[in-house]
C-alpha cells in the first residue's frame, strides 16, 4: 500500500472493517472516501460503536468519538451519524457531504446501482460512448468488493465497448478483470478474442502456453475466426478493398479518400452489429 496523507487525525496501526461493503480501512480519510463511494448501502450497521472506539483509539480523534458516542446513546439516524464523521473529518470537496448523505438517505443498494447501469447501457447504445464509460467507472467505484457478479458485469460491458471502438488491447484488460472476477466461458470468450485482435502470433501463442486454462475459448475464438476470414475473402468487403487499393495505384486521391470513408463506416457498423449479436 502506498503512503497514506491524513488530514483528520492520524494512520491507524490497526484497521476498522466496515463489514456492510467488506472493506478496511486504515485512517479517517479512507473511512471519509468509503462512506461516500459506498452511500447507498450505509444503513444503521454503520453505527458501530467499535467504530467510535476505533477513531479514538487508533486515530487519536477523541473529540469525533465522543460527538459520535453520544449519538449512538441518542439513537440518532445513520444519516445524522455519517454527517457528523465527515463533517468533523472535512476530507470531501465542499458540497459533497451534502450529496453523499443525499444518496444515503434514497438508498437502494443495488437497486440504485442496476438503475444507473441501464442508463449507461442506454448511453453506450446511443453513441455517447465517453459518457457511458464515465459512468461504468463511477459504479465501480461504489460497489462494494464483495458484489464480484456485478462488477464482473461491468468490466464486461467496458470491454464491449472498447472492442465496438477497436481498442482491443484496453478491451483485453476489461474482460480480464471480469473474468479474475467471475470466470465465466463468457468472459473467458471475450478475454481471449481481444487478445487475438492485437498480440501478434507469436506473443498469443505464449500466453496460451502460460494460461492453459484458456484452451477451449482459444479454440472457439479461432474457429469463429476462420469461419469470418473465408466470409471475408467471398465477401464484398474483400472487393472493396481491392478497389481502394486500385484507386491509391492509380493516385486518384479524392476518390479514394471518399472510398475509404464509406467503406470504414460500413465495415464498423457491420462489426457492431455482429458483437450485438454475439453478446
Amino acid at each position: 500500500m502506498g503512503r497514506i496523507l491524513t488530514v483528520a487525525g492520524k494512520l491507524a496501526d490497526t484497521p476498522y472493517r466496515i463489514r456492510k461493503i467488506e472493506r478496511s480501512v486504515y485512517s479517517a480519510e479512507e473511512l471519509c472516501y468509503s462512506l461516500a463511494q459506498c452511500a447507498d448501502f450505509m444503513d444503521a450497521e454503520i453505527m458501530d460503536p467499535a467504530l467510535a472506539d476505533w477513531l479514538s483509539e487508533s486515530c487519536g480523534l477523541h473529540e469525533l468519538a465522543r460527538l459520535l458516542r453520544g449519538q449512538l446513546r441518542a439513537h440518532r439516524t445513520p444519516k445524522e451519524f455519517v454527517g457528523t464523521i465527515l463533517r468533523e473529518c472535512a476530507c470531501l470537496p465542499p458540497g459533497e457531504n451534502a450529496k453523499v448523505l443525499s444518496r444515503m438517505e434514497a438508498g437502494g443498494g443495488m437497486e440504485s446501482i442496476n438503475k444507473e447501469l441501464a442508463r449507461a447501457q442506454a448511453l453506450a447504445a446511443k453513441g455517447h460512448m465517453r459518457k457511458a464509460q464515465n459512468t461504468y467507472t463511477e459504479l465501480l467505484d461504489r460497489l462494494p468488493d464483495m458484489e464480484r457478479g456485478t462488477r464482473a458485469q461491468i468490466w464486461k460491458e467496458k470491454g464491449l465497448h472498447y472492442a465496438d471502438s477497436f481498442l482491443f488491447e484496453r478491451a483485453a484488460d476489461c474482460f480480464g478483470r471480469a473474468w479474475e472476477l467471475s470466470p465465466m466461458p463468457e468472459h473467458a470468450f471475450w478475454y481471449v478474442a481481444s487478445l487475438y485482435m492485437y498480440m501478434d502470433g507469436n506473443e498469443y501463442r505464449k500466453f496460451l502456453e502460460q494460461n492453459p486454462q484458456f484452451y477451449e475459448s482459444a479454440y472457439q475464438v479461432e474457429q469463429r475466426a476462420a469461419k469470418a476470414e473465408s466470409r471475408y475473402k467471398s465477401g464484398s468487403e474483400s472487393r472493396q478493398l481491392r478497389r481502394l487499393r486500385q484507386l491509391k495505384r492509380e493516385k486518384q486521391d479524392e476518390a479514394f479518400s471518399s472510398r475509404l470513408g464509406h467503406t470504414l463506416k460500413g465495415m464498423q457498423e457491420d462489426y457492431r452489429a455482429r458483437v450485438t449479436a454475439s453478446v
